[in-house]
């Protein structure tokens, strides 16, 4: 039997039908795996949040074919400024020397539910009922050189390979690994989306936004759906009292305004004109040292559950989701071995990736920035040409198409 047919063959069952799991099952079903995705909602879920695809991600979207829908919902950002909590004041950030610069940094901004469409019609388009809808799962295991994803009514589905794609809460992680206790980093996220028409014209403007304060920061950039524009906002403020660990948990709007209390009235224009607020603490997990197990292995925040402050977790997500797949095209015939060249490929990069993140909370929220004296000295040093290349070349210029593995 050819590699070619062992892989064709080779059935990968995937708890979790977010951006990893549909990265992943796009990936697979193209390269001629079989594939099902089991998830625990009764749909896709609308959830309104933005995020940006970096270069290393975009690169996945272009393996899969998928660059053109991916371009025809994004609303790219002309500049990118960080900006004085007070007044509103900017500099750019964007870096646009590419003889300085050994990285691509340019942003695709888009709306997540958005970018999970697109990735749930490419994976249909294959395999129409790839995808199961309203099965919850609740551990995996290896038994007889078999992989088996365990439901809550007890039964399983088995196949040859199980991906747990299933979150921060992973079961399938706790399965294999057992509980992994999350550490509260003393900072609370807010998320949400205001239409643009809603807002003043300097909304309008197509810049990627980091606002900077002493306690708190918040990202702002525009995206799309069906043609209506919104800006998208991520907020992080430190706060003694943490909120549940869930990115689609519901927050008030007086709470939103407290937290952001003495701000440029265009950011809580923001709070006070989005469709919805999301709130909720941002928690830490000690770096798993492999996330493989017999036939059992993790993607994305199932395994590797990162702060948001460099921008990177959907990002590793798609470049875990690519390289598990390139392992296993490898290595069909030997599975178990695959799963221990992702690890060995993915694990540093994604730990790394997990600690400098965290670093930037200190970054981003420092006395200095209290008052104008001190804090554009502090803004022109942290994001400075040289430290924006320092903080993310590394990481931009990584191919997971064709890193060795």
């Amino acid at each position: 039997m050819t590699d070619s047919q062992q892989t064709k063959r080779l059935h990968v069952i995937i708890a979790g039908a977010g951006l990893g799991g549909l990265t992943l099952g796009a990936a697979l079903l193209q390269k001629g795996f079989d594939v099902d995705i089991y998830e625990q909602s009764p749909e896709l879920r609308e959830v309104g949040a933005g995020l940006w695809i970096s270069a290393n991600g975009s690169r996945v979207m272009d393996a899969l074919g998928l660059k053109d829908a991916m371009e025809a919902i994004n609303l790219p950002p002309h500049d990118r400024v960080v900006r004085f909590w007070k007044s509103g004041e900017q500099r750019s950030v964007y870096n646009r020397d590419a003889n300085a610069s050994k990285a691509d940094h340019t942003l695709v901004q888009v709306l997540r539910a958005e970018l999970q469409r697109i990735l749930y019609e490419a994976v249909v388009k294959i395999k129409p009922d790839a995808v199961h809808f309203g099965v919850r799962s609740t551990g995996a295991r290896t038994v007889g050189g078999r992989a088996q994803l365990i439901f809550e009514d007890g039964s399983h589905a088995e196949g040859d390979v199980v991906v747990g794609c299933d979150g921060a809460h992973s079961r399938v992680r706790q399965s294999i690994f057992g509980p992994a206790p999350a550490r509260y980093t003393g900072a609370n996220a807010w998320r949400g989306i205001a239409p643009m028409h809603k807002l003043k014209p300097q909304h309008r403007e197509p810049l990627a936004s980091t606002w900077v304060g002493p306690t708190a920061h918040v990202t702002t950039y525009p995206v799309q759906r069906d043609g209506e524009e919104f800006v998208s906002f991520s907020a992080q403020v430190d706060s003694e009292t943490w909120q549940t660990e869930s990115w689609s948990e519901r927050g008030e709007l007086p709470d939103a305004l407290k937290d952001f209390e003495g701000w440029h009235q265009d950011i809580l224009d923001l709070f006070i004109n989005s469709e919805n607020l999301f709130r909720w603490g941002l928690f830490v997990r000690d770096p798993l040292e492999r996330w493989s197990e017999g036939r059992v292995t993790l993607v994305g925040d199932a395994c590797h559950s990162m702060t948001p402050y460099l921008g990177m977790g959907v990002n590793m997500t798609m470049e875990d989701a690519y390289v598990l797949v390139r392992c296993l095209e490898k290595t069909p015939g030997d599975v178990e071995g695959a799963l221990k060249r992702y690890d060995a490929a993915r694990i540093e990069r994604a730990n790394r990736t997990k600690a400098k993140s965290l670093e930037m909370l200190r970054i981003f929220h420092s006395s200095e920035l209290a008052n104008s004296e001190s804090a554009w000295p502090y803004i022109e040093k942290q994001w400075s040409p040289q430290a924006v290349r320092e903080r993310y070349d590394w990481l931009l210029a990584y191919d997971a198409t064709t890193v060795e593995i």
